[in-house]
């Protein structure tokens, strides 16, 4: 019975990613809720300045390079 326990502890424990370390703010392009939750975030907010709207672009080109290294991953 303590052995049962003990797994169903354990089973609850969960390590943190060096992503999440990090505080990356780049939805994981493996994972779609993460990509899902970032381009309807990124879809709803508004650029104010300049600056905002390319600082957005910016993040968008690093999810497009992050997607298409998973992509080139996944075909080699």
């Amino acid at each position: 019975m303590l052995e049962k326990r003990t797994l169903a502890k354990n089973s609850r424990v969960k390590f943190l990613d060096d992503k999440y370390l990090a505080c990356d703010p780049l939805p994981d392009p493996e994972n779609e809720k993460d990509l899902t939750t970032f381009i309807t975030l990124w879809k709803e907010s508004e650029d104010k300045t300049m600056e905002d709207a390319v600082q957005n672009c910016q993040i968008g080109e690093n999810v497009i390079h992050a997607i298409s290294r998973l992509l080139t991953e996944a075909q080699s």
